[in-house]
């Protein structure tokens, strides 16, 4: 058994599974059979997001799991409230299954992706920087990681930085969404992303302005390309 292996089997002990949009522990179930039916209505029928109802500027495009509302919501919230890494293992991991077509199974309380889901089509993962600095975690990081692993792509959480201070986006028109983040984001270092393609991660995608603005950045470094996933999608 590899270290890595190892500690992850000690963390499952310690910190067993638990679903993100109840909090009920999971243990071998690859679902919560208590979610599973309001999760599966908030599906998306296509996660494709269609560019008439959000701005992806920079972007080649960009895809999400779920609407935006009950449960999903509330496991989002958990997530980005708690910081239990659980809650982004599972969601990244539903993410990777629901999007990609990725497969896994559980073994002693662990996800276990069946092989590396390699996509030619990108080349490195980058998740969008946390707005708040004092949390100690970035959400959209913990959605990243189980997308590395099942994609069998290289993560890079440091590629992407936010640059300075933004007021906050609640209640702002698209326009404005745009123009408070114009220049919020920056590649501390060109050569990590340069001739890259990129797949950037996020929570949630409202109107399409905060992975429009690390798009941009991105491309100004040299990425190749960008397309954006996120956990859920939601209407302004």
């Amino acid at each position: 058994m590899r270290a890595a292996d190892g500690l992850r089997l000690v963390a499952a002990l310690l910190y067993p599974r638990r679903c993100p949009f109840c909090d009920r522990v999971l243990g071998g179930l690859e679902e919560c059979p208590h979610c599973a039916r309001a999760q599966a209505k908030l599906r998306l029928t296509t996660p494709r997001l269609p560019e008439t109802e959000h701005t992806f500027r920079h972007l080649t495009g960009a895809a999400a799991l779920w609407r935006y509302s009950g449960c999903v919501q509330g496991a989002i919230l958990r997530m980005k409230n708690a910081g239990r890494a659980c809650y982004g293992q599972e969601l990244g991991a539903a993410m990777a299954r629901g999007i990609f077509g990725c497969t896994f199974s559980v073994r002693h309380g662990i996800i276990v992706f069946d092989e590396p889901f390699s996509l030619a089509r990108f080349d490195l993962i980058v998740p969008v920087p946390t707005a708040r600095r004092d949390r100690g975690y970035n959400p959209p990081a913990l959605l990243a990681r189980p997308l590395a692993r099942a994609l069998g792509v290289p993560l890079d959480e440091k590629a992407l930085e936010k640059s300075r201070a933004t007021h906050t986006q609640k209640g702002l028109t698209a326009a404005q969404r745009l123009k408070n983040l114009r220049g919020a984001f920056r590649v501390p270092d060109a050569a990590r992303v340069e001739g890259r393609r990129v797949l950037l991660v996020d929570d949630v995608i409202t109107t399409g302005a905060t992975v429009s603005a690390c798009a941009e950045a991105l491309m100004q470094a040299g990425a190749l390309e960008v397309f954006a996933v996120a956990a859920a999608e939601t209407k302004q």
